[in-house]
This record gives structure tokens, C-alpha cells and sequence, in this order.
């Protein structure tokens, strides 16, 4: 069956279960309607009202005069490059945003429910980056980045849920749009692998303890389960592949830097109409808990690499081109003339190690891009440099860089192209959970230990030199929870504790390849390329405590990766009546900066956040 039959055949079924519920028995369903509206913000506490640094509004060389070797080799002077100092931007708010949630719960009969939710963004406009901020526009479905969604710059309304349940003795199906939730854990996601995540909102700096809740990026899809009388249960899906869908450019939690052009629609036409599918078998054996996963799926967080721009920018500004240089250029990744452009050889390299890629290896691009070889060429020579020696160190592509960089020997800042494409992976895993029994009030009583692994063969990776060719490994993802309810004092609640170790063996925590780590930003004569980590590993801990009137809770969220970085997250709520919460909690990101941290590509986002809703 092609993928399009799938889809169609698994729509075709949602309405076929639709039909089911007849107008009369619409009108005798048991209702029932809440929701609330929540007014959200995040106020800035970096040093210096330091801006996201990913962005044109808080490029770190805005204003400030930068060496180009070229120019001060020529004697051209001053030999200094200045990024305009008007991209600067100052923001207080990181985020502040309203929003209206309506779930709706229809029971048809015994056997038969609906379950929809409606969910609606707005964002105000107090945050300032460059050009209008478009915080929820994703070209995947139209503007929008799900099927049951539409969407504006500033506003975004879906319907995360809305899906029919039937079930008949030890079968269940739910067909419709749904999120797949097999994850329990904070920070970390090992058996969680049907979804990706949706960061328009708050990035994954929300509160930690609802697990990527309100992340999960929902599709079309079918799921139902069986239970064996043994009390094991087969569980089977399949859905309409949805990517993951990040913060864009300029706006408060984007993490790739604004330099790039992040070319989507091509990448995203290849699999539209694709379906991913997975199966889980979960049970006991005595007192052991066993699970089995697989899932057949298009990575949802997509590789990247350079592409073409296809854009003459002597055309596209009006400019004459005496030497038909524009189609040329159009060849390339690279366009000219924007201002929001890298603009020198040290803002390359800083924020190539930044984004854990390399910045010396231009031969590779060149490899892969004919009329750039011939272009650089082309430069060497002009310099008394053979045009087939290989820019492939510091030295070299300094040289090259600067000398396309310089405003009066070259092109000025460029601007890079690449796109996003998505990789079909395999992932097998394997989960397992033991509760341990000790002295009745001793730490070791009812202590949950859970176990979760997965292997997935030929997993493809971005290459850290943006390469054509992918990176292929196989990859191993474990982790390790300790998690315990324990009363510490008769006069307070029980105190939840969870502990949690994760190893990758291939990539980092957002799925970069460790083999882009380590490469120093700041340039000079012993500069080294990014050398890798030899696997990563992550630590975390969070508590959460009621108060004895349960109107007060106090949460603590810790994240730790052992090569220096930390998000440390505290919160408090208050709850004074049935309808009404409150909640408090910050940010505070920090550790080494050698690119070797995993948490620096978040650093600039120490904050304090506050949520107010009224719930009906």
C-alpha cells in the first residue's frame, strides 16, 4: 500500500467512525466542557540585558569593530569591519503571550467517547528582533505547521486533540488527531519517539515536571491496543508524519543563528504525504515491569547541509553586474547584500563552534559546490596563492573568508543557505521498571527504579562541515530513574523525588552529532577545529512538595551536563481557590563556555516566568 493509500484509507476510517455517532446520539452524549485562559510571560535576568545572541538583534559583533586580515594585509584603511550597530536590539520580555484552552468530553455510550481540545496562542508584540517577529508561521501545512491548525505571525489556533476512543472488551482504538505520549521522564526522551516537539511557545524551557505535555506535536493517526488475558498488551499506531517545529528566526528562543536562510519547503515535500508506525508490547513478569518498542519513523528534527540559493542578488537589489557574476553566485550558498550576513572570518568561526559545526573545513562546501571552487580559485590566485590548495585549516579559509568578506576587495557579509531534509530511521527499545520494598518511611520503600533503552541502526546525522553526504552511525540511547514518594514530615504531603541518568552515544540532547564539539571561537594562531565528545551524558533531579493545605506547591528542577553546563529551575504555585492558580518559576542556565557544554546553546536565557489563569 503507497503512503497516499495509507493516509487516505486511515482518514476514510476516522470518518467512517464519525458516522457512528448519529445526530440523535450527538444530542443524548453525555458533555462535558472546561478549559481556562492563561495570561504567560518570561522576563529577561541576563547580565546586561544580554539578547539572544542566535538573532540579527543580538549578534554579539553588532557595533563593534572586528580586524579583516585582508584588508589590514592591503593596508586598507581602517582595516576594521563594523556590523551596523542599528541590528542591536534590547529586550526586556522574552515571552509574553495569552492563551485560551476549551477540552471537550463527549460519552456516546459505554464503548464510544470524543475527546477534542481547542487550543488558541496570541503573542503581543514586545519583543523587538529584526523586521516583524513571526512567531507561529511554519511552511508545512500551508503557514501553518500542523493539518488542524491555522495560524498568523502573532496567533496560532489547533486542535491538539480531537479524536474518537472505542473500545470492546480488551480492544481499544482511538482514530483522529492525538499526541502519542510513551515518555514519563523530565528533560529526557528515550522511548518517547512517535512525536517531535512544538517550540513556538516557550521552547523546552517550560516547566519540567509536565514532561513535554503541551510539546508534542499532534497528527492524524490511528492507535489502538489489545489485552491478552496474561495482562500483557499489544499496542499498535500509525500517523501522518509531522516534523518538529522550531522557534524562527528573530524571535526570543531561536537557536540557529539568524545568518542562515533555513530553506524548508523542498525538504518538507518529500515526505508530506509519508507515515510513520510502531508498535510497543508491555506486561509484568512477577513484579517486573517489561515493555518492547518499535517505531518506523522520518526523524522529525530533520539534518541540514548547504544548499544553493538560487537567488542573483545583483538582480534581486538592482545592482548592475558588468561581470555576470549574479548567476554564478546563485549557484552557491551564499547571497550578498542583505546586512543580515556574516562579516568577517572571526564571526564565522565564533559562531561555527557555537553552532558545533566546523568552520575551517570550507573544502568540503567547495567540494560540493563547482562555481564556488572555481570562485575561490579564482580569489587564491589574486592573492599569489595556488588556486588548488585546500581550505581546509584555520590559516586558509581565514584567508578566504576574509577576502569574500572585505566590502572593497569582495562581496561584503554573506548570508548562508541550507536546508532541512528528513531521514527514515528504525528505532528498537527496550524499558523495564521494578519497585523495591524496604523498612516501611525509609527512602528504600516503594523506591521505583525504571530502565529505558533504545538502538537505532544507521541513525543520519547533519555533518558538522554542513556536507551534502549525511553522517550515518548507529546509535545507543540509555537512561536510568529513580523515582520515590516519600513523607518527611507528618505535617506536610509526601515529597515527590525523581533522579535521572541518560547516555547517548552518538548525539547530544537536542540531537546535534558530538562530533561537532569543542571547536574554539576565538581565533588564533593555535585555533583547532571542533574534536568531538566521546559520548554524552546528562544528569537530572526534581522535587515537588504541597503544602499541607495543598493550596501552595514548591517545585526544583535541575539539569546538569558533566562537561560544564547546568539549568537550574525553581518554581512555586499557588492555587487560593478552585478557579484560580498561579505559578512562579525561573531559568538559570550557565556553565563552561568551550562548546564542549550541551546547555550553552541556551545561556542567554536566564529568566523568571509567571503563568496566571483562571480555570472554568
Amino acid at each position: 500500500m503507497t503512503d497516499k493509500k495509507a493516509a487516505t484509507t486511515a482518514i476514510q476510517g476516522v470518518g467512517a467512525i464519525a458516522l457512528l455517532v448519529s445526530a440523535q446520539g450527538a444530542m443524548a452524549a453525555d458533555w462535558d466542557f472546561s478549559g481556562f485562559i492563561r495570561q504567560e510571560g518570561a522576563y529577561s535576568l541576563s547580565e546586561g540585558g544580554r539578547e539572544n545572541y542566535w538573532n540579527q538583534g543580538g549578534n554579539m559583533y553588532n557595533g563593534n569593530p572586528t580586524i579583516n586580515t585582508i584588508n589590514e594585509a592591503v593596508g586598507i584603511v581602517p582595516a576594521t569591519i563594523t556590523r551596523p550597530k542599528s541590528l542591536e536590539e534590547d529586550n526586556d520580555w522574552n515571552l509574553n503571550m495569552t492563551r485560551g484552552q476549551l477540552d471537550i468530553d463527549a460519552k456516546f455510550s459505554d464503548s464510544l467517547k470524543f475527546v477534542g481540545r481547542v487550543r488558541a496562542v496570541y503573542a503581543w508584540d514586545t519583543y523587538d528582533g529584526y523586521g516583524d517577529q513571526n512567531y507561529f508561521e511554519t511552511p508545512f501545512r500551508g503557514d501553518c505547521a500542523t493539518r488542524l491548525e491555522i495560524c498568523g505571525e502573532d496567533y496560532m489556533v489547533d486542535l491538539p486533540s480531537f479524536y474518537l476512543d472505542w473500545n470492546s472488551g480488551a480492544f481499544w482504538l482511538r482514530a483522529g488527531n492525538q499526541q502519542i505520549a510513551w515518555g514519563e521522564s523530565l528533560f529526557f526522551r528515550v522511548l518517547d519517539t512517535p512525536n517531535g516537539l512544538d517550540l513556538r511557545r516557550h521552547s523546552a524551557l517550560d516547566w519540567a515536571a509536565e514532561e513535554f505535555s503541551d510539546k508534542r506535536v499532534p497528527s492524524l493517526g490511528l492507535r489502538g491496543s489489545y489485552r491478552f488475558d496474561s495482562g500483557w498488551e499489544l499496542e499498535g499506531w500509525t500517523q501522518e508524519f509531522q516534523p518538529s517545529v522550531l522557534s524562527d528566526e528573530n524571535t526570543p528562543y531561536n537557536v540557529i543563528a539568524s545568518q542562515f536562510v533555513v530553506l524548508q519547503e523542498d525538504g518538507f515535500d518529500e515526505v508530506d504525504d509519508k507515515w510513520n508506525f510502531g508498535a510497543r508490547l508491555r506486561g509484568q513478569v512477577g513484579e517486573l515491569g517489561l515493555q518492547f518498542t518499535y517505531t518506523n519513523r522520518y526523524n522529525p528534527d530533520g539534518v541540514y547541509r548547504w544548499v544553493a540559493s538560487g537567488v542573483d542578488p545583483f538582480a534581486k537589489n538592482g545592482i548592475p553586474d558588468a561581470g555576470g557574476v549574479g548567476p554564478l553566485l546563485a549557484q552557491t550558498p551564499f547571497e550578498p547584500f542583505t546586512e543580515q550576513g556574516v562579516y568577517t572570518a572571526k564571526e564565522w568561526f565564533n559562531y561555527a563552534g557555537r553552532s558545533r559545526l566546523n568552520g575551517a573545513n570550507l573544502q568540503q562546501l567547495l567540494d560540493d559546490f563547482p562555481v564556488a571552487q572555481a570562485l575561490t580559485s579564482a580569489t587564491l590566485e589574486q592573492l599569489g596563492i595556488p588556486g588548488n590548495t585546500p581550505v581546509n585549516n584555520y590559516g586558509i579559509s581565514t584567508t578566504v573568508l576574509d577576502a569574500f568578506f572585505s566590502p572593497q576587495l569582495g562581496l561584503g557579509n554573506l548570508r548562508g543557505y541550507i536546508d532541512r531534509r528528513y531521514k527514515s530511521e528504525d528505532i528498537f527499545g527496550f524499558g523495564t521498571n521494578y519497585m523495591f520494598f524496604s523498612e516501611p518511611d525509609s527512602l528504600l520503600d516503594q523506591l521505583i527504579v525504571r530502565f529505558e533503552a533504545t538502538y537505532t541502526p544507521d541513525k543520519v546525522f547533519t555533518d558538522p562541515s554542513l556536507a551534502q553526504d549525511y553522517l550515518e552511525e548507529d546509535e545507543w540511547v540509555t537512561s536510568l530513574v529513580f523515582e520515590k514518594y516519600h513523607r518527611f514530615s507528618n505535617s506536610f504531603p509526601a515529597t515527590y523525588m525523581v533522579l535521572q541518568w541518560m547516555h547517548k552515544s552518538e548525539s547530544d540532547l537536542f540531537g546535534r552529532h558530538l562530533d561537532g564539539y569543542g571547536g574554539q571561537t576565538l581565533e588564533n594562531a593555535d585555533w583547532k577545529g571542533p574534536g568531538g565528545r566521546d559520548g554524552f551524558d546528562a544528569v537530572s533531579f526534581a522535587f515537588q512538595q504541597p503544602s499541607p493545605t495543598l493550596a501552595w506547591r514548591t517545585d526544583f528542577a535541575i539539569l546538569w551536563d558533566p562537561k560544564g553546563g547546568y539549568l537550574i529551575q525553581p518554581g512555586v504555585r499557588w492555587k487560593p481557590a478552585e478557579a484560580w492558580s498561579a505559578e512562579l518559576f525561573a531559568n538559570f542556565i550557565g556553565g563552561d563556555s568551550d562548546n564542549q557544554n550541551t546547555l550553552s546553546t541556551f545561556d542567554y536565557a536566564d529568566e523568571v516566568a509567571f503563568r496566571l489563569t483562571y480555570q472554568f
